[in-house]
């Protein structure tokens, strides 16, 4: 008698960034918070919009919106997304985003594998209301260092 194997699946946490929806895995998501200060990081990358310190730790904070080709924009009430390469280890950068929509577990047949779209994207998450892009974190994180990470 064989034992059928459930699909592997994958937790994303799905934001909006602008009029766009985003997801990034779970594994990768240290901590969510509303944005309560921003200071600037002289010698920056242009999509990096400043540092924050949050539990402990300073990271360059990536401007989703600049990020995704939207006008630059974001409010001390924007949430901040801190990613970090594994679950159980520091956050490495910031993410902001206009709102964390929710968890979703997907299917392994609920994300599209696409060629990376300017170096943020490594798919699309089909199985929500509404698809996002799924993005490559550690492009996120070679962005936010200058396209170098140690």
């Amino acid at each position: 008698m064989s034992l059928l194997k459930p699909p592997p699946t994958t937790m994303v946490v799905v934001c909006r960034i602008g009029s766009q929806y985003v997801a990034l895995p779970m594994q990768n998501v240290a901590h969510t918070a509303r944005l309560s200060e921003l200071m600037p990081f002289s010698d920056a990358p242009p999509v990096v919009c400043g540092i924050v310190t949050l539990h402990g730790a300073t990271v360059p904070v990536i401007d989703g919106r600049s990020l995704l080709g939207e006008p630059p924009g974001y409010e001390l009430d924007s949430h901040i997304l801190l990613a970090a390469p594994e679950f159980d280890q520091p956050p490495e950068i910031g993410l902001l985003v206009d709102e964390v929509i929710s968890l979703h577990r997907v299917g392994a047949d609920g994300i599209t594998p696409l060629e990376h779209i300017d170096g943020i994207s490594c798919g699309v998450v089909r199985d929500l209301p509404q698809p996002a892009l799924l993005l490559d974190v550690d492009e996120l994180f070679a962005l936010a260092h200058g396209g170098a990470r140690d």
